[in-house]
């Protein structure tokens, strides 16, 4: 099976470089495709938010019939995705190696797009479709969090923006606090006198030790991997040290429930020490857990039926746009296309699958108007 516009697309897109708040090629060439394909195409100022270089676009084409749906997924990649060379072996695309592959999400605009021509070429009606691509999401879903969703007709989106076979359908995603501690402590002569001074490392490695992180339970994780210190050299008590890390849950009471525990625990060895800190505690984005009985995934399971799909609603463990508008009011869930390994440069995407993502981005259209 193999779909030569979908694959000459895909290459095209992975090739054209993108990063988080550099969208602005990507961005380019999807305002001149889609006002090809007769849509209304306007863009942002997201990017004022989070001092990118670039803002969403948004793409509105009216239908026939009533309702409205809305297709998103996001334009950059993480880093590393700059010069990508894709290679493909038996089926499955790769990069060379020295790059991600950027799958994720450029399978995702390219599933889009190809739905809607299919439609399009189809001459039968359709509903109004809504398509938004967004800019920031791998940094922090910068776009989505400057999005306003009264700018949308639809109260159902489908964001194709996650891993895993055609027909996984992402129902439940988790919340995330960003968490730290800027620790204070005190200078002194390491050789001479050490003991007049306080050691702002060592109590962060005394924190640290005694966290609780990893797998919590089994929709909760937390993983502090940034530390630093304000030490240039051996001979003095280092007096400040920090770190970053995340906490990340399914349920919104356990989320919070950790990043009550995690102020109380630094702050208490801290005290316990003598040093000065600040607790860093900053929300990124809401959990959101669609029930099986929705339209959004009942229209889903109908779509996988009729292309014969195995059709698997699941949760996920990343955050995506798909929070942010759930938690705007506007019931949103992920669509896997067919890439593994994201965000690594062994990042593959089966080939097999994101042709078929273009068809079930069609078939979701036609069966929603259908519904209505």
């Amino acid at each position: 099976m193999k779909n030569q516009r979908m694959y000459d697309e895909l290459i095209e897109l992975l090739t054209t470089d993108s990063a988080s708040g550099e969208e602005n090629q990507i961005a380019a060439l999807l305002v001149d495709k889609l006002s090809a394909l007769g849509f209304s195409v306007t863009t942002d100022q997201a990017r004022e938010t989070f001092g990118g270089h670039c803002g969403n676009v948004l793409a509105i084409l009216d239908g026939s019939l009533p309702g409205s749906l809305l297709l998103c997924s996001h334009m950059d990649r993480v880093p590393n995705g700059l010069g990508i060379k894709p290679v493909e072996k038996d089926g499955i695309l790769y990069s060379d190696g020295t790059t991600i592959l950027a799958a994720d999400d450029i399978s995702g605009i390219c599933a889009i797009l190809e739905g809607v021509r299919q439609v399009l070429e189809s001459g039968k009606p359709h509903p109004r479709l809504e398509l938004y691509f967004t800019v920031g999401e791998e940094a922090g879903l910068y776009g989505a969090k400057a999005t306003d969703i009264s700018i949308f007709q639809s109260k159902i989106g489908y964001i194709f923006d996650s891993p895993g076979g055609i027909g996984r359908f992402v129902n439940a995603a988790p919340g995330r606090y960003q968490l730290g501690a800027d620790i204070t402590g005190l200078a002194a002569h390491a050789g001479n006198e050490p003991e007049k001074g306080i050691d702002a490392a060592k109590i962060m490695c005394d924190m640290l030790s005694g966290l609780k992180q990893g797998r919590l339970d089994p929709v909760t994780t937390s993983n502090f991997p940034i530390l630093n210190t304000g030490s240039t050299a051996p001979n003095v008590v280092c007096d400040s040290a920090s770190f970053r890390g995340e906490a990340r849950s399914r349920d919104p009471k356990t989320l919070l429930d950790y990043v009550k525990y995690f102020e109380k625990h630094c702050t208490d060895v801290a005290q316990e020490k003598g040093a000065g800190i600040q607790v860093i505690k900053e929300e990124s984005f809401l959990p959101f857990l669609i029930p099986e009985d929705h339209p959004a995934l009942q229209t889903a399971r109908k779509a996988c039926e009729i292309m014969r799909l195995d059709f698997r609603a699941e949760s996920g463990g990343g955050g995506m746009d798909a929070n942010i508008f759930n938690a705007q009011g506007m019931t949103c869930i992920g669509v896997a296309t067919g890439y593994t390994k994201n965000h690594t440069k062994a990042e593959q995407l089966i080939l097999e699958d994101f042709f078929l993502s273009g068809d079930l981005a069609r078939v979701l259209i036609e069966t929603f108007g259908e519904t209505l």
